[in-house]
């Protein structure tokens, strides 16, 4: 009887054990590089926790996948053109690089710096355009000394110190960097059913928006729309797929573990109690009066986008190019052409030279069609396994086959209807 207890109560402790360590895996919370970073940060801060505690969040499970749409109408909106002093607060760098398809250099073409002010449970996005004067390397007498131009000219690093000190903080402390495919599938992800049209929109310089300060603006106020749209399904299952799927897409030194904690901290200083927790500051020109729609509404966006047709058809009349998904198709077929045309020659880094930019691009995810982004993955990916198991580096072969095509997978399984 003895015994038998003592090996019952040995199998209900190995249990919890594993409960425990299933729950620390589930957030990510063990302590890594960037955990050990953040708890270095906070530890500066006085960011006692108040008597506020999260809410149970599973009783908005239902309508996460259909949230409530937000008001259809225009609104009027300021912003001001100096961020506010804030050496206390948690800087991330949102980077959005334009590089065509198939070019290794990364131009930022959209740069937004979040101040995380976990003592008043508030963010303020800072808009930076991407022509501000900045340091690229080139002769003073050039105009090529842009803000766009330090990423490729002098490394990310160098970037995210000119973000920096334009902003007026100590350092960037965490970063993320997406390019035109990624950002597709982060908009899938968020349940856009059209990203291409969202993203002509938030790209386009005229037209709508007027100068590249109101196009800043209007993507600021679009990330300020997705924080209060989900913000309160982090904490779920979906929320966490969430945060993993857009993390496994971006370069970036955060972590799903690092996003929970300082969600934590935020939502525990009452974070969002409305609309103006988020508030915009675009970088060396105040805005008085900026036109703001709900790019979260299909409709909405169409209206837009309708418009902006018009706008370059008349400026700029030309015959129809295709769609955006013919020539990505295009593309695809003939890398993987040549590709083919090299493998059979035993050329396998050339292989490699066809197939890689396109690859770490995921240049696939600009396809509506889950089955044709399914093809063009494969494809990519048994010829680059081949290539490199034959150049003897196999290790590379198993990271494409198991670990790449397992994340692919998560995120296609994510955004299926």
């Amino acid at each position: 009887m003895v015994r038998k207890r003592w090996v019952w109560g040995i199998a209900i402790g190995t249990l919890l054990l594993g409960v425990v360590l299933l729950w620390l895996y589930s957030h990510k919370l063990w302590s890594g590089a960037a955990e050990q970073r953040l708890d270095s940060l906070l530890a500066t801060q006085s960011t006692a926790p108040t008597a506020t505690t999260i809410a149970d969040t599973s009783a908005a499970l239902s309508p996460l996948l259909k949230p409530e749409p937000a008001e259809l109408t225009i609104g009027w909106e300021t912003a001001r053109g100096l961020p506010p002093r804030c050496h206390h607060c948690i800087a991330i760098a949102l980077i959005g690089v334009d590089s065509r398809l198939h070019d290794p250099t990364p131009h930022a073409d959209a740069n937004h710096v979040l101040l995380l002010d976990l003592q008043a449970g508030r963010i303020t996005i800072v808009a930076i355009p991407r022509d501000t004067p900045a340091d690229a390397g080139f002769p003073d007498t050039s105009q090529y000394n842009k803000l766009a131009n330090v990423r490729p000219q002098r490394g990310l690093r160098a970037h995210l110190a000119t973000l920096a000190a334009l902003v007026g903080i100590p350092e960037i402390h965490y970063y993320a960097e997406l390019g035109f495919s990624q950002a597709f599938a982060i908009l899938r992800l968020l349940r856009f059913d059209n990203p291409s049209n969202v993203l002509r929109l938030l790209r386009a310089r005229t037209g709508i928006w007027g100068d590249d300060y109101h196009r800043v603006y209007v993507q600021a106020h679009f990330i300020r729309q997705q924080l209060l749209r989900w913000f309160h399904a982090y904490n779920t299952p979906w929320g966490l797929a969430l945060l993993r799927g857009g993390l496994s897409l971006v370069q970036t030194n955060l972590t799903a573990g690092v996003l929970t904690r300082l969600a934590d901290s935020l939502h525990a200083r009452g974070f969002p109690a409305d609309s103006s927790a988020i508030s915009i500051v675009v970088y060396g020109a105040p805005l008085r009066r900026v036109p703001v729609y709900d790019l979260s509404d299909s409709t909405t966006v169409a209206t837009l986008v309708e418009r902006l047709q018009s706008h370059y058809q008349r400026r700029h009349p030309a015959p129809n190019s295709g769609r955006n998904s013919e020539r990505v198709r295009a593309i695809l077929n003939t890398a993987l052409a040549h590709a083919r045309q090299a493998a059979e020659r035993n050329r396998f880094q050339e292989v490699i030279r066809h197939l890689l930019p396109l690859l770490r691009q995921r240049a696939w995810w600009q396809l509506d069609n889950p089955d044709e982004r399914a093809y063009y993955r494969t494809e990519f990916v048994e010829l680059l396994s081949h290539s490199y198991e034959q150049l003897r580096q196999p290790h590379r072969a198993t990271l494409l086959r198991t670990h790449f095509l397992q994340q692919e997978q998560a995120l296609e399984d994510s955004i299926a209807p």
